[in-house]
């Protein structure tokens, strides 16, 4: 199947273009409801990240692609902001009070939870988030 690719904007209402493009590839490539569900949520939680961290200097440029393979969706989040991998971030406290918990690492772990295979490389100056969901 071929792969298909939408620029992440810099502005966080060009969100909604991407869950426009995520949807329609859902629909196209029969990913069933729950899988499409997971995906677009950690999708928008990944491109919500590239905008607000990775360009948060004003500049930067950034894709998402998206390629399904028999039964796995491939998504491939590419920004050429600072160096940051995601996947190093601590699994959060769920056990500890909500008032003394640290602030942050959710989506990351919804990422972890909602995706069966997750890497994270820095290639030729440019951050590669790459996520694998089963469906």
């Amino acid at each position: 199947m071929p792969t298909r690719t939408i620029r992440i904007g810099h502005s966080l209402d060009d969100l909604q273009p991407i869950a426009e493009f995520v949807e329609t590839f859902c629909a196209d490539e029969g990913v069933p409801d729950g899988a499409a569900f997971h995906l677009a949520l950690v999708i928008e939680e990944a491109a919500s990240n590239v905008i607000r961290h990775g360009f948060a200097e004003g500049g930067g440029d950034g894709m998402l692609s998206m390629e399904r393979d028999g039964d796995r969706v491939t998504v491939e989040i590419v920004d050429d902001g600072p160096p940051f991998d995601p996947l190093t971030i601590a699994p959060p406290d769920v056990d500890s009070p909500l008032m003394e918990r640290e602030i942050g690492g959710l989506g990351v772990e919804m990422m972890r939870r909602m995706t069966d295979r997750q890497s994270y490389r820095r290639d030729g100056g440019r951050n590669r988030l790459t996520l694998v969901k089963q469906i």
